[in-house]
């Protein structure tokens, strides 16, 4: 990636400025040189924030960068032009900004925005992109670099680097672990002590799970489970114990099948018999009950008969209803006849009422016409009154207008003069804005003041919670120092203890062997006058057992012994350190207190409206004043230009006024002219009465017209009606002659009924039998279950024919009781083999979830272990001291420190070149990634701390050039063909100075873009292209150019 042009426009103190890159491409190194806070790192943000939305320190976002010298209606933006594998690229990006309205009074806010357009090497467009997820994935796939990671290739803080050469390895390890992204291992061995945990938590479970086991588990009657045995006795005592149950519930089982089949076959001869004595008992009952249904016979006759007689008389009386209804349908039509002839008759002497009003009818009909003609004389003269009157009212209303406009133009006249004294305010007002921008340029460097003090305050923090992990970590090497004491107070006593015991033992076999006229071993005597004979001689077992408690006792004394060396040598180290650290803190604190006194000294000169005991609040207090300040003027700006505006639309809506009165007199002098002729042409006349006149002949008119068209109306309505009448008494004729003839037919059918039976008489006995409808129904019923009832018993005789009732059967009752002694007894049988098999089967559950939850155990137990060596080895407790993140990142350092050794060489002619230690320090904070330097000259390696100023310049330029390069290699090869160093050569000697300048030089022949941000006065002389960032005294800079 090659930059080609940067453009900021209202992007911190830049208004609108454009870095041309290809001007600097005749020599590669260039220096970017200004006063400090004059916006040089600026330049690096903008091209950050172009490429990923995001600033280099990523302190401020995008919309804080937006410049205080931008009006509300101009726009924050930044363009950056890059060649990248023969393809041109083109970015610009806008962060979310307030902007004024574009019309109307108000800000508005803008959403961020991005496009991407690609060139092919032609120069020709190849495509665009718009949407923000499609730039952010297309340059992190093109650069297969993030923000963070582009920052730490191509701006170097040499500072840090140089911090980083001589930083203890803890140090070291949290930067890399940033760098290259190992958090993963920290992450891992987080994890595995948290399930290592989980499975301890697990395993405890399963013990009180097996311990709640065996309480449940029910033995045999006679067996009792032995105390204090393993699992693994549990489970083959259990299986001994369900293997005696079983054979138990196995004999249950048998005698239950023999009771169970012996009640089978008393149950068959109960059965039997209860069913040929119900079936004896059943015969003799139906046979009763046969002889009673003979005796029902004849009554059951008579009602058969007399429902015969009801079902004639309901068919019959249909008929007699059909005759009822054509008799009433006959009457009917005898009225309706009537009634239409009566009708009829009355239209007929209506009509000739209306023939004898024709007379009357033809003189309205006359007077109509009349009317009509005056009518149509006085609608001639209607339009020109009309006319004249709309004239005159149109006179009447420009008159009235007139008044209107020239009370406006007095109103516009007043309101121009008052917008000209707001005008005349606010260009008052706006002479505070050279005032404002000199405030704008202290606050940006009472910021940066801020900003230093708040990173010394960090440090201070940062040294204090050193030292009081290390008051921590004394306080613990302390307790474990008095805890070994202690231990070792007992260990001595143990071993004294086990020695003592060990001598008796030896004494008392000894003696008890001893010999007449042989030395003694322990005094040396060959007389032997007090021998005694109560010692029991030890076995040998004793001896060697005691022998091996012995030796265990003095190697665990020999462990106390070393562990309180050690911790004597980590309490004086620690305490050493928290001297040192308690020396940085108060030195840091005194400078502290004084940065923080010059502060309050000028916020209080400067702005003394802001004095607070909190600096932060100070200046917030000052922002929002310079916010609020700048609102104002960028609203006095606004307010004064619709001003300038409303005061030349005011102008012309006067003038425009003015022209406007002038035509309205005009229109007032023609209508005058006009309403005369009119009302010449409307002599003898009444104007304001013809409207009216006209009015009242067109309703008189209409009336006329509305009475002869009802009474033509009303003649042909009545001619209607009468034929209509006369053919409803046709109708009616023919329905009484087919009534009739209906009627006739079917009394003739009730007739020929009556004759074929004898029982009724007329129809009225028919009528009144037929009402009988409860009755008939009942004897139904009747009829329906006599027949029922003698049909079942006499298909039941049947089937029952073959059973004597002659025949004596036993007695039923005491089989009954011998069944029922026997169920008993299989009952109580049954309960015992369902209590056997409970028992064996809750059994026989516990056993396999005592097995299951034993195999799991052990299973749960392996893992733990295996977890537990591993988060040992991973965290580093091995004797390298080495865990795996760091044992991974001392890869990644060897590749960095093998590049950096090729420029070190170089630019030290082969003295000096780095060395990853390989010695094991005193503790794990100071092993795996200490960096020596080995001198060619000396023959020897030292520390890195050892190096002088401008020797530990180049070993660090050459360490973080080094690290960029293999940062790039990881993330995809790609080419960086621009480096910014962002140096404090300020604090390098002469001599030191010098040699940086030569390793700088030498780096450039490489044939990549270097940028140098500094403005120290010795670089400024030995670099020729430059670019200078000038201020302008109000807080604003520009990009200057000197190309030697």
């Amino acid at each position: 990636m090659k930059p080609k042009k940067l453009r900021l426009k209202n992007f911190g103190p830049f208004i609108e400025e454009t870095i041309d890159f290809s001007k600097l491409t005749e020599v590669p190194l260039f220096l970017i040189t200004g006063k400090t806070g004059a916006g040089k790192t600026t330049l690096f943000d903008g091209m950050t924030y172009a490429l990923f939305g995001e600033t280099s320190g990523r302190v401020r976002s995008g919309k804080e960068m937006r410049s205080l010298f931008a009006t509300p209606e101009e726009e924050t933006s930044v363009f950056f032009t890059f060649e990248h594998q023969g393809m041109s690229y083109k970015i610009e990006r806008k962060p979310e900004q307030l902007l004024a309205k574009r019309k109307g009074a108000g800000n508005r806010k803008q959403t961020a925005k991005v496009s991407l357009t690609i060139f092919d090497e032609a120069g020709k467009e190849v495509r665009q992109f718009t949407k923000r997820n499609e730039v952010d994935q297309l340059v992190k796939e093109m650069m297969n670099l993030d923000a963070k990671q582009f920052s730490q290739i191509v701006l170097l803080p040499q500072g840090e680097f140089r911090q980083f050469l001589i930083s203890s390895s803890n140090e070291k390890e949290i930067v890399l672990r940033n760098l290259f992204g190992t958090q993963f291992f920290q992450l891992l061995n987080e994890q595995l002590k948290e399930k290592a945990k989980q499975h301890q938590k697990t395993l405890d479970h399963f013990e009180q799970e097996l311990t709640l086991l065996q309480k449940r588990f029910v033995p045999n009657k006679d067996g009792i489970m032995p105390e204090n045995l393993n699992f693994d006795a549990v489970l083959s005592y259990w299986q001994k114990e369900q293997e005696i149950i079983h054979e138990r519930l196995l004999q249950e089982r048998a005698i239950l099948s023999n009771l169970q089949e012996k009640q089978k076959q008393l149950e068959d001869t109960c059965y039997h018999l209860e069913v040929l004595q119900t079936r004896q008992e059943e015969k003799v009952h139906l046979t009763q009950k046969k002889k009673e249904l003979l005796l029902q016979e004849n009554k059951i006759n008579d009602k058969k008969q007399w429902n015969r007689h009801y079902e004639f008389a309901e068919k019959l009386v249909d008929a007699l209803l059909r005759r009822q209804e054509y008799q009433s349908e006959q009457e009917e039509l005898d009225k309706k006849e009537k009634d239409c002839s009566t009708k009829l008759i009355q239209k007929k002497q209506v009509y000739t009422a209306w023939e004898t009003r024709a007379p009357q009818r033809l003189n309205v009909q006359n007077e109509i016409q009349n009317s009509a003609s005056a009518l149509q004389e006085m609608r001639c003269l209607l339009p020109i009154a009309e006319e004249c009157q709309k004239k005159q009212l149109e006179n009447k209303n420009l008159l009235l207008e007139k008044e209107k406009f020239e009370e406006k133009k007095q109103k516009i006249i007043q309101k121009q003069a008052q917008i000209q004294e707001e005008q005349r305010k606010l260009h008052e007002r706006l002479e505070d804005q050279e005032k404002l921008h000199e405030d704008q340029i202290c606050y940006e460097k009472l910021c940066q003041e801020q900003e230093k003090y708040q990173i010394s305050v960090e440090q201070w923090q940062h040294i204090k919670g050193q030292l009081k992990e290390n008051q921590e970590y004394l306080v613990e090497i302390t307790k474990q120092h008095q805890m070994n004491q202690i231990a070792l107070s007992k260990q001595s006593n143990l071993v004294d203890a086990l020695k003592s015991q060990w001598a008796s033992q030896q004494i008392a076999r000894l003696q008890l062997i001893l010999q007449p006229d042989e030395p003694c071993p322990v005094c040396g005597s060959v007389e032997h006058p007090k021998q005694q004979n109560t010692h029991k001689l030890p076995e040998q077992t004793e001896i060697i057992k005691l022998e091996e408690k012995l030796a265990e006792a003095e190697i665990n004394l020999e462990v106390i012994n070393q562990n309180i060396g050690r911790n004597e040598a980590d309490e004086a180290q620690v305490k050493q350190k928290i001297n040192e650290l308690s020396k940085s803190s108060s030195v840091k604190q005194a400078e502290l207190t004084k940065q923080e006194d010059l502060l309050r000294k000028t916020v209080k000169q400067l702005f003394e409206f802001a004095i607070s005991d909190d600096l932060g609040i100070s200046l917030d207090i000052i922002k929002n004043n310079l916010e609020k300040r700048i609102k104002v003027i960028g609203q006095a700006k606004i307010a004064y230009q619709g001003m300038t505006e409303q005061l030349t639309d005011i102008a012309n809506k006067r003038t425009s006024m003015e022209d406007q009165i002038i035509q309205m007199k005009e229109k007032i002098q023609q209508g005058q002219g006009e309403i005369i002729s009119l009302s010449k042409q409307l002599e003898n006349t009444d104007i304001q009465n013809l409207a009216e006149d006209v009015k009242q002949l067109e309703e008189a008119i209409s009336l006329k017209e509305k009475w002869l068209a009802e009474e033509q109306e009303m003649g042909i309505s009545f001619s209607q009606e009468m034929k209509l009448l006369q053919a409803q008494q046709v109708i009616l004729r023919e329905q009484q002659t087919k009534n009739t003839k209906k009627l006739r037919l079917i009394q003739e059918k009730i007739s020929s009924k009556l004759m074929e039976q004898v029982y009724f008489e007329d129809t009225k006995e028919v009528l009144i039998f037929a009402k009988q409808t409860a009755e008939y129904k009942q004897n139904c019923q009747l009829i329906a279950k006599y027949e029922e009832e003698r049909l079942i018993i006499e298909d039941r005789l049947s089937q029952l024919e073959r059973i004597p009732l002659e025949i004596a059967l036993p007695e039923l009752s005491k089989l009954q009781q011998q069944l029922a002694e026997l169920k008993k007894t299989i009952s109580e049988q049954q309960e015992s083999c369902y209590r056997l098999y409970e028992q064996n089967n809750n059994n026989q559950k516990i056993v396999e979830e005592f097995s299951s939850i034993y195999q799991a155990s052990q299973e749960q137990l392996d893992e733990l272990v295996q977890l537990q060596q591993l988060s040992q080895t991973i965290n580093g407790e091995n004797p390298r001291k080495t865990s795996l993140e760091r044992y991974v990142l001392q890869v990644y350092l060897q590749k960095v420190l093998e590049v950096a050794n090729i420029r070190l060489q170089r630019l030290t002619k082969n003295r000096y070149q780095f060395e990853l230690a390989e010695e094991v320090g005193s503790y794990r904070g100071k092993t795996g990634l200490e960096i020596n330097i080995y001198d060619d000259e000396a023959g020897l390696t030292r520390g890195a701390h050892t190096l002088s100023g401008g020797e530990s310049f180049i070993a660090a330029l050459s360490l973080a050039l080094a690290l960029a390069e293999v940062i790039q290699a990881q993330t995809g090869g790609i080419t960086i063909e621009a480096l910014f160093i962002d140096e404090g050569f300020g604090s390098l000697d002469e001599e030191a100075l010098e040699m940086a300048i030569e390793a700088l030089e030498t780096i450039e022949n490489e044939g990549r873009m270097i940028g140098i941000i500094s403005h120290v006065r010795e670089l400024k002389e030995r670099i020729v292209q430059q670019i200078r960032i000038e201020t302008e005294g109000s807080g604003q800079s520009k990009v200057r150019y000197h190309l030697g």
